[in-house]
């Protein structure tokens, strides 16, 4: 019980960081209304705030589909970040390269949880997603 107390507490802190570093606004990335920037950090936050709550198998098992979600939105914008100008491409690319370190470490993390086998899977899968957008 306290393992998981204090492992919740590290994911608790990794997340703020995770989110503190990639907290500042892009060059606009608008195309077609689209705000790729906005996009991206709502999708960074909302995956931090998921993995936050994740303290058992129950809560993984519960985080599990939210987090597919995430990693659909993440495809799609994929595929239309190729509308971007080559200055949005590029912002996106650096907000991609700032979350990952945070990411692979709460994803590395989850993995040594009795949890980790439900999402570790999914977190490869967003791993793998935002290095497309590098």
């Amino acid at each position: 019980m306290k393992t998981r107390h204090i492992v919740s507490t590290v994911l608790f802190f990794a997340a703020l960081i995770l989110l503190a570093s990639c907290s500042s606004k892009p060059h606009e990335l608008e195309r077609g209304g689209l705000n790729a920037g906005d996009l991206m950090q709502g999708l960074l936050d909302k995956t931090m705030v998921t993995l936050g709550g994740v303290t058992s198998t129950k809560s993984a098992e519960e985080a599990l589909p939210v987090l597919e979600d995430i990693n659909k939105e993440f495809e799609q914008l994929i595929d239309t970040s190729g509308d971007l100008s080559d200055e949005g491409q590029a912002d996106l690319s650096a907000q991609a390269a700032k979350a990952m370190p945070g990411l692979k470490d709460i994803s590395q993390r989850i993995n040594m949880q009795s949890y980790g086998e439900i999402l570790t899977p999914v977190m490869h899968e967003m791993i793998g997603n935002l290095t497309k957008l590098l």
